[in-house]
């Protein structure tokens, strides 16, 4: 069934490649975000399909789509709504199935500091509200692009802080995510992503466990649209449970495609 998820998305971003006549924003990763925002009054939606793969024993798999409307108030600043779904399959482990609902809701902001290619490196900052069951939570980020000629380039600095009123629990997370990419040709880039995740108790008190990815990325794309796949393998995580690996607090793979559509 989602072998059949992911080539039905497949096949519709390869004919809209094809076909489409509207216009979009060309994005060249899937795990960072660039500091460039929509034009004034630019309409785009997205489409997420983000898949958890592997745990340390017998079968696990997390699906997290989502569908997002950016909206661009003005030339510097983008305003986002989002839903998340998430399903989670697992058997031969300790970690529960859940059935496929909505997660949490979103509301999203990014703000451009400067034209591009003003400074050495083009910044952006980003903040992030979402609520959805007993939770709510914030998540900041700095955003920092750029671009050299055919090669671009991103960092991310991202903090998230997750509260559950009802419990006064709060969890705390901190996430480097960088890339760069280089385009072939007018509609194919290919690049390199990276992704360090760490999760801790309360607001940043005590380190909880923390894994590090790596994987290649393509992007397709014309003036009027874009799909982005991208494919991660933890590669190092603590505490370890096996291979050297976090797979308690992480999974082995991540896999997650893109298909944005401009109005």
């Amino acid at each position: 069934m989602k072998q059949l998820r992911f080539l039905s998305a497949v096949g519709i971003a390869l004919s809209l490649l094809i076909s489409s006549s509207i216009n979009a924003d060309t994005k060249f990763f899937a795990r960072s975000y660039s500091a460039y925002t929509l034009p004034a009054k630019a309409l785009e939606f997205e489409f997420w399909q983000t898949g958890r793969i592997g745990k340390g024993a017998g079968y696990y798999y997390r699906w997290q789509p989502r569908f997002e409307v950016e909206y661009g108030v003005t030339d510097r600043l983008t305003a986002s709504m989002y839903f998340n779904f998430n399903e989670v399959k697992s058997s031969g482990n300790t970690f529960a199935p859940k059935s496929f609902g909505v997660s949490t809701t979103s509301f999203e902001f990014r703000y451009r500091l400067s034209s591009p290619d003003e400074y050495f490196v083009d910044p952006a900052l980003y903040f992030e509200f979402g609520y959805g069951g007993d939770k709510i939570f914030y998540e900041p980020k700095i955003l920092l692009s750029k671009r050299f000629g055919k090669v671009s380039t991103v960092l991310n600095l991202i903090s998230e802080i997750e509260r559950a009123p009802m419990s006064s629990k709060t969890e705390s997370k901190f996430e480097i995510t960088a890339g760069i990419a280089y385009e072939l040709n007018s509609n194919i880039a290919v690049g390199l992503e990276f992704r360090n995740h760490r999760n801790y108790k309360s607001i940043y008190e005590k380190e909880e466990n923390q894994a590090t990815y790596i994987g290649p990325t393509i992007s397709l794309f014309t003036e009027k649209m874009y799909f982005v796949v991208n494919l991660l393998a933890q590669v190092s995580g603590s505490p370890t449970t096996k291979n050297s690996l976090d797979l308690a607090g992480h999974e082995k793979y991540e896999i997650r495609t893109i298909l944005g559509i401009g109005l």
